[in-house]
């Protein structure tokens, strides 16, 4: 077993595809989810080797209608020799029809391959899906039919000059849940020009997966990548092989719930603060200077100089211009007195120092009791004083 741990963390990597046979409808909750993964290898001495390949989907699913966005991008090189350098973006909508088992497909994508002589590779197309069936024991089978617009810009200008081609796409996608740790799907395509059915794409992917948790997949992926007319030099046939570890997200997975929880824990914030600011009353006048914040406050080089209507500017000696501010009283923590001792009183004071045209420009957090007003800036502590 440990030797099956270390020889899984040397040859772990992540790998992305356009994710097709996965996706249903009622497969997930409503709202979001999708999945992330990252890897980072540098190596110094002997080998002078950078490797790094990071990703991710994000998918959301409504009750007729399914939209994700996926990208991947991987940058290798050795020795100040770059032996990888790819990147992709797709995005896909698909709607189910009238009829269940029937679906239309709108989608997008971009991408590159330096090893493939592709600069940039961008298509758009439209198309219907069909599920062929879906049985407890036996799977989900999909066939998609589509048609698209394809752009391409090639490295070598001179001798492989862009193309703008129209393909026809069709693909079998199935998937069979062996049991409830075990996958296994097959995703496979050809993609002709209209014009000329000699030139082709085609691609076969087969994935093995198991659930290790609730959220960790370890996958086992297979992918045959073929193109009838390659770029000049390029070989028409791929073949990879990856293991992947993938961490998936939606609502029930732990760091999602952490967010949400901490999201919602602070979404009331703003209504709290803005219930508790202590307006100041000058229509009678204030009694003692104590009860207000207005004044002069100043520390060192630095002056405050408050208002009652809640404006204010700020001077410092070794600064050249005045700064004008708005304040407002945020909140405020009562100390009871102690054996004579009278009640104490601190408040949170927050001060928008604005431009000439009242925009924000930076905000700062003072604690003021009495006669001493506290400035946290950083790591320093500054003591401003009114007489």
């Amino acid at each position: 077993m440990r030797l099956f741990f270390l020889l899984f963390l040397n040859l772990i990597s992540l790998y992305a595809i356009v994710d097709i046979a996965t996706v249903d409808f009622g497969d997930k909750p409503t709202g979001f989810s999708g999945s992330a993964y990252g890897s980072f290898q540098t190596k110094r001495g002997n080998i002078e080797k950078n490797e790094v390949e990071y990703g991710g989907r994000i998918q959301y699913d409504q009750n007729n209608s399914i939209t994700w966005i996926q990208a991947k991008v991987e940058n290798d090189n050795v020795r100040g020799i770059t032996t990888d350098d790819n990147a992709f973006i797709h995005l896909r909508n698909i709607h189910q029809l009238y009829a269940s088992n029937y679906s239309s497909e709108a989608y997008i994508q971009f991408k590159k391959d330096a090893f493939k002589n592709i600069r940039k590779r961008s298509l758009y197309g439209i198309g219907l899906r069909n599920r062929i069936f879906s049985l407890e024991h036996y799977g989900k089978l999909f066939l998609g039919l589509s048609f698209f617009d394809e752009r391409i810009t090639y490295t070598q200008d001179e001798t492989d000059p862009k193309e703008h081609n129209y393909r026809l796409s069709s693909y079998l996608s199935y998937k069979l849940p062996v049991n409830k740790i075990l996958d296994i799907s097959f995703f496979g395509y050809y993609q002709p020009k209209i014009d000329d059915f000699l030139d082709y794409i085609t691609s076969f992917n087969a994935e093995m997966t198991v659930h290790l948790t609730q959220v960790v997949d370890l996958s086992y992926l297979v992918v045959f990548d073929h193109d009838s007319v390659p770029a000049l030099g390029v070989n028409k046939t791929d073949v990879v092989q990856k293991l992947a570890l993938i961490y998936r997200f939606s609502d029930g997975d732990p760091l999602t719930a952490y967010a949400y929880n901490f999201l919602n824990s602070t979404d009331t914030l703003d209504d709290i603060n803005t219930s508790a600011i202590i307006s100041v009353e000058v229509e009678q006048g204030v009694k003692d200077i104590k009860d207000t914040f207005a004044g002069k406050w100043s520390f060192e080089g630095e002056t405050f100089n408050v208002s009652l209507d809640g404006t204010g500017t700020y001077t410092y000696n070794k600064a050249l211009y005045t700064e004008k501010f708005n304040w407002e009283l945020i909140s405020t923590q009562t100390q009871e007195g102690i054996k004579g001792v009278k009640a104490q009183s601190t408040k949170l004071v927050l001060i928008h120092f604005v431009d000439e045209e009242g925009r924000l420009e930076r905000a700062e957090n003072y604690l003021w009791s009495e006669s001493s007003l506290v400035g946290l800036l950083g790591s320093s502590v500054r003591l401003f004083k009114r007489p």
